[in-house]
């Protein structure tokens, strides 16, 4: 009698969408380095300012919803000495994590944001909010059928997906509490100019993002953008989303660039370029105050740029995709390429036992570059920016 034998125990490769996946488009030795090697990275400014305003919001959010809870609402804005305290409380708990300011502008920026993301967008935002920070988690088939047969290196046929919702709204369209709200009228004017009709309750997720709207141009036109990007993980996250059995149908995902709730002289700067090149989707309507301010600023060193209207500023910074069945099937495919691109790095690294030549570079982005120290010894990098040895000319 022939027995059964136990099929080989084997670890179902995770991945995230925010640390690995978004992290690989990015720059793939980047991304081997700082997740795959765990290397600390010297300059951890994005990680810094990005986990600060989210910890505030997440922090103000909680004060918000228990006064909701006692019967005693207290919605921003608030004071001074209040957001200080919150500001001071998870600046204490990232440097708990070894995660501090770099250099004190930095800190003063991320207090001045913070305060702008509290009292202004929070009056909006948190009496929509159903739940905060939401975990989600799903498998799909690994892409083997991208992946060469000698890059192969792992016995599972599947990958879990992961990732966490910043927020998960739920709007009831007849409720008269939010027929003044502003984030809910920008959510129907731009269903209403697609011609969707929602359903009388649904959900809306919402993710911030510690950075200005990004231009809708590529840096390199045979590369996704930023802009691409980050909305193939609003469509992923509301795919993950539905499959949890508590979910109403979910009808668009959010994005809130944060930073341009307080823009400073270079995004303004980077704004009337974006307005003048047609990079841009989001502009000020001719003969507005908004188009009158910035067409007035001057950018004088040592003059305030100009602070541009609140509607104006909360349209900036909201980015608003509809979810269908067709951009969830598209967002998966591309992440699916991601993680077949990523298993054919780690199969080439296995192969030949080296880093360099194994993973692929991205070399167009200069922020990322900027907080990389990769870009010392990065063929890409160096490649571009290392100076010439003068030329010695002959005389005759």
């Amino acid at each position: 009698m022939q027995l059964s034998k136990r099929p080989a125990v084997y670890a179902l490769p995770s991945y995230s969408l925010t640390g690995d996946l978004l992290g690989f488009l990015r720059c793939g030795l980047q991304y081997r380095y700082t997740r795959i090697g765990k290397l600390p990275s010297t300059r951890p400014v994005q990680a810094w300012f990005g986990q600060f305003i989210h910890g505030v919001l997440e922090e103000s959010y909680r004060r918000f919803d228990e006064s909701r809870k006692r019967g005693a609402v207290e919605l921003p804005p608030w004071s001074e000495e209040t957001i200080a305290e919150i500001c001071e409380l998870i600046k204490k708990r990232l440097a708990a994590q070894q995660l501090f300011p770099w250099g004190t502008d930095l800190e003063e920026l991320g207090y001045a944001r913070a305060k702008a993301a509290v009292n202004e967008l929070g009056p909006q935002l948190f009496p929509l909010i159903h739940r905060a920070e939401v975990r989600l988690t799903g498998a799909r088939p690994l892409p083997l059928a991208q992946i060469p047969a000698q890059y192969r290196f792992r016995e599972a046929d599947r990958y879990e997906m992961m990732g966490v919702i910043d927020v998960v709204t739920n709007v009831q369209l007849y409720d008269p509490d939010l027929w003044g709200n502003l984030l809910v009228k920008e959510l129907l004017t731009d269903f209403k100019a697609r011609s969707l009709k929602p359903p009388g309750e649904f959900e809306v997720i919402i993710d911030y993002k510690g950075m200005r709207r990004p231009s809708q141009k590529p840096i390199d036109p045979g590369k996704p953008s930023f802009w691409d990007i980050y909305g193939w993980q609003a469509q992923t996250y509301a795919h993950l989303r539905q499959a949890q059995e508590d979910s109403l149908p979910v009808m668009a995902g959010v994005i809130i660039y944060l930073n341009e709730l307080l823009p400073t002289k270079g995004d303004l700067r980077r704004l009337r370029e974006e307005i003048a090149s047609g990079e841009t989707d989001v502009v000020p309507e001719p003969g507005s105050e908004t188009e009158q301010l910035l067409r007035e600023w001057k950018d004088r060193k040592g003059e305030e740029p100009p602070i541009l209207p609140f509607e104006f500023r909360l349209k900036r910074a909201l980015r608003v995709l509809p979810v269908s069945e067709a951009t969830i099937a598209h967002a998966l495919q591309e992440f699916d390429n991601a993680v077949a691109r990523i298993e054919i790095c780690r199969g080439k690294e296995l192969q030949q036992g080296r880093v360099l030549s194994t993973w692929e570079k991205n070399a167009e982005d200069e922020s990322t570059c900027t907080a990389c120290d990769a870009r010392t010894f990065c063929p890409s990098y160096t490649k571009e920016s290392t100076p010439k040895l003068p030329e010695i000319k002959s005389l005759d």
